[in-house]
């Protein structure tokens, strides 16, 4: 495989730039040198505008500081020092390791042959073998032990060692007091001991040192793996990994092969194990870790059991005296072999100084791990009970309950751990494992759900018809969620850390992360979309334009969550220095960076996403007209026309939509991909099982005070791996106890019940969302830009669509009949074509300047359907902007740049200027007119005054108005029935302007286009792609 050279990969991004930067230069030189004197104003103004800004952020980038220098591994490493001797100090005094009535803990060379030959373990040194002391025992005084094990230590030219013994012996106790004792009196520049619990490392599917650094980087540096793997690269750290024993079996083999490679330059290491599943591994053709001595932590003797017993001071009628004696006779028997370890002891003192019990029950048992089993039996009900001497009346008689409670959310968690064979309780990694794989697909139905109710809300409260919105959001917002839960990889808990020094590359990294995610969906839509309208053949000059404008939508909304990826990203300083950590910071971190995080990214999308989408299908509008030749528009009139196109000045819930819904729906799907959020999730799920208690970290931390957990870095792990394997056997043998069949029955009778429960809400929700398709016959008429009825009894509708085709349609049997095709669309949309006597008349426009401005056609009612010869239409002088044929054909109406309103008869070439009150404007929208030139258009007198006026021209006088925002107002022959549109819905008013008592007609898509019949009983109505017939009551019923 070729690889591409660095330098290389910088080059392409440049060299693209530098060419898109040619093209649109050049293309606005064109632009200037071809546009009119305002045009021209403009694009200056505009150019200048867009260079202001890349000036300012130039300046402003300029101002922040640059990229920070690497860190200084010998400081890092001190400062590591100290942290991690600060946690691990404070851990021996949570464990009460300093008490000078500890557990005496004796260690020497083993004799098991697990060892390396000792002249590779030493070296020669001048002509002999120097040879290592490494006995030592802990009785009373840790700090002197610590540094009698560290000094040891230091002898191996190595730096390393292998510590066995069996299990609760002592080897976690013994590496902590190594870690620790070689902090001491650690020198500058020298490697910094870290204590890690091997259990969690997988050795098949992930090397030893990407382990090691990505174990650090979440314990010490905020999931931020930089300096971890700085210090590991420099030799600054010596591993001390915790129970190897711990790796499944399977794995263990390949632990200590890449713990050999590992440390095979040359790096020091520490590795705990038990006895006998080490000398496995070695025996089953392990190579021993090379040049590692080996210890051997040595059972209790029975004469250090009997004085660290005789020292507890124990309750009233508790006798030790028959155990001491059979300890005494038989040393090797199976109470003295069960008592001979630290944790047996500690056990025994626990439960017989807390719980009413009688040691001398000891004797009866059969074996060890009888002895053992009963001790971790009632390990916990010890750790609840009154301390002893409590008096009766002081003693809470709940805490046998609370000692219930917390063995079976003890239980749960133990088993959880034993089936994924590890030893740390990271709580970030629990979702994953215990949520069920349908979690993300009801998560997504939930949020569906709960967007679709809110956009309906918002739709209520302001007065809008949008049907289909709230549908179209929630399927939207569920797909998403779904995409990201499933999607989205592990998190490691992270903390918000910020400096202004390397913001720019936060900031690029950010905005490339954003950027990509956003052109990777938009890619697969937009390309599948091109290859089924492709697949179809349905490619057209409007296809064309609207996929052209719909990729540039997708880079202004690339461009938009990049940036609100960068600025998220711009938070998540990788940190300089190590800081302690605890299960309970560690998940505050992740809160606080979770919430923080989606908010700004969700902030920044939901102020720069409208103007952006905005710009960018702006521009792409301008480019299409300009390089189509069909129009010359500036960028005001196509941003507003965009935002009119987007419904931004349509009151509150298009602005909600553009603004605040995509930052929220981008803020949820940050923290759904967060390890917080998640966690939050499965614990509310297990509270309510009762799997979990509600107050989670407090019962942990309660737990650990209680010697039943103990801390490691930033997770919990069980006091010890006995307690956690005996609380687990019991679940599971629990488990495979048969369950009653009414039981199984009655749970998935309510999983049952549940579900259709869900599914009939939703159900119920989506009825009422949608719309129901009330039309009485459907045409496959395509996008239509004009249509008219036939007259009363023709049972005919006439249409052009977007490809100016005209065509004839049967209303009853559906069939249509195409008649030909205009050289240009009727003029000013439905007001280009009439009802005639004999046939429906269509008027053309003709852009020459020395021609008619029009030409009428006929497309008879009966007979052969096709387009009769043109007759020409005369405008007056100077030249009109807008032309309108009167519903029966007979007149033609224009606004003059005068605004007077010219009548002329079609047939008879008459002309007359009609009376409109307060002038008709060029723009003026004059919708529709009859032929008893009765006028009914919309008016917008201000940002929120929207109405429609109905006035007499032959009188002028203003016959009535309809408040609100309409659109597409037409009128029947009579001026009898007035229809108008509000986004997906029909009304209908009275010759008064009064709204009939009939149900709006309401659609499931925008409506492009209406006609009303002469006698005002039918009504057609096109949007999908076909034109819908709807039967409307007779007029005065």
């Amino acid at each position: 495989m070729i690889r591409i050279p660095e330098h290389a990969r910088r080059r392409w991004p440049r060299l693209i730039l530098f060419a898109l930067f040619t093209y649109v230069s050049l293309h606005l030189a064109w632009a200037l040198f071809t546009a009119n004197e305002q045009a021209e104003a403009e694009l200056v103004g505009v150019v200048s505008m867009f260079a202001g800004l890349w000036s300012f952020a130039a300046a402003v980038a300029q101002l922040l500081p640059p990229r920070p220098p690497p860190p200084d591994a010998a400081e890092a490493a001190d400062q590591l020092a100290a942290t991690v001797r600060e946690q691990w100090s404070d851990e021996v005094e949570h464990r009460q390791l300093r008490d000078p009535a500890v557990i005496p803990l004796s260690w020497a060379a083993t004799a098991r042959p697990v060892t390396a030959p000792t002249e590779t373990v030493v070296g020669p040194q001048a002509g002999r073998v120097t040879r290592l002391s490494l006995e030592g025992r802990l009785e009373g005084n840790f700090h002197r032990a610590a540094s009698q094990l560290a000094a040891g230590f230091r002898q191996v030219p190595s730096s390393r060692l292998v510590v066995l013994g069996e299990p609760g012996a002592g080897k976690t106790v013994l590496a902590i007091m190594l870690t620790l004792g070689l902090l001491a009196d650690r020198d500058s520049h020298t490697p910094v001991p870290v204590l890690l619990s091997v259990s969690g490392w997988d050795p098949v599917s992930e090397s030893l040192d990407d382990w090691i650094v990505g174990t650090l980087a979440t314990s010490y540096y905020g999931g931020q793996p930089q300096v971890p793997r700085l210090l590991l690269n420099r030799r600054m750290l010596l591993p001390v990994l915790d129970g190897l024993d711990e790796i499944p079996e399977a794995a263990r083999r390949n632990a200590v092969r890449g713990l050999n490679e590992a440390c095979g330059d040359g790096r020091g290491v520490v590795v705990t194990c038990r006895s006998v599943e080490y000398q496995d591994v070695i025996e089953g053709g392990s190579p021993p870790l090379r040049r590692a001595p080996v210890v051997e932590v040595a059972p209790v003797s029975v004469a250090d059991t009997i004085a660290y017993l005789t020292e507890v001071n124990w309750p009233d009628g508790v006798d030790w005296e028959p155990v001491y004696a059979q300890l005494r006779q038989r040393p090797d028997g199976q109470v003295a072999t069960a008592l001979s370890t630290p944790l047996a002891l500690s056990l025994a003192r626990g439960v017989y100084r807390n719980c009413d019990r009688d040691p001398r029950e000891l004797l009866d048992f059969d074996g060890r791990h009888a002895i053992e089993d009963h001790l971790v039996d009632h390990t916990i009900p010890a750790a609840y009970a009154p301390p002893p001497g409590t008096l009766p009346q002081q003693t809470d008689s709940r805490w046998q309950e609370e000692s219930q409670k917390a063995e079976r959310w003890l239980t749960f968690l133990a088993t959880y751990l034993h089936q994924h064979r590890e030893r740390d309780l990271a709580w970030w990694r629990m979702s994953r494992r215990l949520l069920s794989r349908w979690t993300g697909l009801l998560i997504g139905i939930g949020v569906g759900l709960i967007f679709l109710l809110a956009v309906t809300a918002a739709q209520k409260a302001a007065h809008l018809h949008q049907i289909d919105w709230p549908v179209w959001t929630g399927v939207t917002v569920a797909v998403l969620v779904m995409l990201t839960w499933y999607g989205a990889p592990d998190q490691s808990p992270g903390r918000i850390s910020f400096a202004l020094r390397g913001s720019l590359d936060r900031l690029r990294s950010g905005f490339r992360t954003g950027f990509a995610l956003t052109s990777l969906v938009a890619v697969t839509l937009l390309g599948s979309a091109g290859v089924l309208v492709t697949a179809g053949d349905q490619w057209s000059p409007t296809a064309l334009v609207f996929s052209v404008r719909l990729t540039a939508v997708a880079v202004g909304a690339a461009t938009a969550i990049g940036l609100a990826f960068a600025v998220r990203n711009w938070f998540n300083t990788p940190p300089q220095h190590s800081t302690r950590t605890t299960p309970m910071g560690l998940l505050n971190q992740d809160r606080s960076s979770s919430v923080l995080g989606a908010g700004l990214a969700g902030t920044v999308l939901g102020i720069t996403g409208f103007p952006l989408l905005c710009a960018a299908a702006s521009t792409a509008l301008i480019a299409v007209l300009a390089l189509t030749g069909e129009s010359k528009m500036s960028l005001t009139e196509a941003a507003s026309q965009t935002a009119i196109e987007t419904g931004i000045y349509d009151r509150l819930l298009p602005t909600l939509a553009v603004t605040a819904l995509p930052g929220a729906v981008l803020a949820l799907l940050i923290l759904l991909s967060r390890a917080w959020p998640r966690f939050a999730l499965l614990h509310l799920v297990l509270a309510i099982k009762g799997q979990l208690p509600w107050r989670y970290t407090r019962f942990l931390a309660d737990a650990r005070e209680r010697q039943l957990l103990r801390q490691s870095g930033g997770q919990y792990q069980f006091r010890h791996i006995r307690l956690q394997e005996r609380l687990a056997g019991r679940s599971l043998a629990q488990d495979r106890e048969p369950v009653l069949q009414t039981r199984i029955v009655r749970r998935r009778r309510l999983q049952f019940a549940a579900a259709v429960s869900v599914f009939a809400t939703g159900a119920l929700l989506v009825n009422q969302t949608l719309t129901e398709d009330t039309s009485r016959t459907t045409l496959p008429t395509g996008n239509v830009e004009a249509m008219a009825f036939g007259p009363p009894g023709q049972h005919v509708l006439i249409t052009v669509d977007d490809q100016k085709i005209v065509r004839r349609w049967n209303t009853e049997t559906g069939e249509g009949v195409t008649a030909g095709r205009l050289n240009a669309p009727p003029v000013y949309e439905g007001g280009g074509i009439a009802t005639g006597e004999k046939g429906a008349v269509l008027l053309e426009p003709n852009m020459g300047s020395d021609e008619p401005i029009s030409r009428a056609w006929e497309v008879p009612w009966n007979g052969p359907a096709r387009l009769r010869s043109p007759q020409p239409v005369n405008g007056p002088e100077p030249p009109t902007a807008k032309v309108i044929l009167s519903t029966g054909g007979r007149y033609l109406m224009m606004a003059t740049e005068r605004e007077e309103l010219l009548s002329r008869e079609v047939d008879a070439g008459k002309e007359s200027l009609l009376k409109a009150p307060g002038g008709v404007s060029l723009e003026s929208d004059l919708s529709a007119v009859n032929d008893r030139k009765t006028l009914i258009r919309s008016v917008i007198r201000s940002e929120r005054d929207y109405r429609t006026e109905v006035r007499d021209l032959k009188s002028g006088k203003l016959r009535c108005t309809i408040r609100g925002e309409s659109a597409m107002p037409r009128i029947d022959a009579h001026g009898t029935r007035f229809i108008a549109t509000r986004k997906k819905a029909v009304l209908l008013w009275d010759s008064q302007c009064r709204k009939m008592d009939v149900s709006p007609i309401k659609t499931y898509d925008y409506i492009d286009e209406v006609a009303l019949s002469p006698d005002g009983d039918q009504l057609a109505a096109t949007f999908d792609g076909a034109t819908h017939l709807y039967r409307l009551p007779p007029p005065g019923k």
